[in-house]
């Protein structure tokens, strides 16, 4: 029996690491240095390096060499990667996992290059996580504005004026969920689609697609929605931290209007749309 690989090609601020550790909790896919990060990245500096050599470049200056960990090596390979993983194995789990939000960016054509190889290493389980495109975008940009230089503040009075700003293009700022889920699923046998509101609530359909029974999920502020009441709790720094305002039923409704086409896209593709994210 193949040691599963557990690759998540999540949106951040839809609780990739709540579901990380959740996966590791039950036994089921450890995360490797967790205490330390969920995403090693490794499989997107590998697509830079063969279609993107000039960007590669930067984005090993800029991501890998600067957070000085040992997650990959300049010259990395594919192999590279399938012993990294494998070093991670442990008698305690099922298998590894790799939550690198990254991969949410991988082509269909990379993928398809990529799957026979650690297909054959590996029983590769893949989930992609959603969480309401409104709400995680303004989490994105309001953790964005926390964090930006002076002159974002002197030209946006607060976070939510700045992410309605950022939604006038949001090429750069929401994925198109179904084109995710389709680079995926056209590449790898066993993938799926993660609704975080829905999953949190009720995980049965996550632990069949697992086939290990999941008795609670681990913290995650997001769900239920709570906005600036969220607690402040030791660890989830990065969700507490995000939403600096309240969204107003105004805001909502702009945030609707403007990402319409996400939503239209989900019910195309899955013939429903989320109760959650209608509220």
């Amino acid at each position: 029996m193949k040691t599963i690989l557990h690759l998540n090609a999540g949106v951040g601020w839809s609780a990739t690491k709540p579901l990380c550790d959740t996966l590791s909790d039950i036994g089921y896919a450890i995360c490797p240095n967790r205490e330390h990060t969920t995403e090693c990245n490794v499989l997107y500096y590998l697509y830079e390096r063969k279609y993107r050599p000039v960007h590669a470049k930067y984005y090993w200056h800029t991501n890998h060499k600067k957070r000085k960990l040992d997650f990959v090596i300049k010259n990395t390979t594919l192999e590279w990667y399938i012993d990294y993983i494998k070093s991670h194995i442990v008698d305690s789990h099922k298998g590894v996992s790799d939550f690198s939000n990254s991969n949410t960016c991988l082509p269909a054509y990379f993928l398809k290059q990529i799957a026979p190889v650690l297909e054959d290493e590996f029983d590769v389980r893949v989930t992609t996580i959603w969480r309401n495109p409104v709400r995680r975008s303004y989490s994105q940009m309001s953790s964005r504005y926390y964090k930006k230089r002076n002159d974002i503040h002197e030209k946006y009075l607060d976070s939510i004026s700045y992410w309605r700003s950022q939604l006038n293009s949001p090429s750069h700022l929401v994925p198109d969920y179904v084109e995710v889920y389709n680079n995926w699923s056209s590449a790898f046998k066993k993938v799926y689609p993660v609704i975080m509101e829905e999953t949190w609530e009720d995980p049965s359909k996550l632990s069949d697609f697992l086939g290990v029974k999941i008795d609670k999920m681990s913290k995650n502020l997001y769900f239920p929605e709570q906005g600036t009441k969220m607690p402040q709790i030791k660890g989830l720094e990065h969700q507490w931290q995000s939403d600096m305002q309240d969204l107003t039923d105004d805001d909502l409704d702009y945030g609707r209007n403007k990402l319409e086409w996400l939503y239209e896209n989900f019910k195309s593709k899955f013939h429903y749309i989320p109760d959650s994210w209608e509220r």
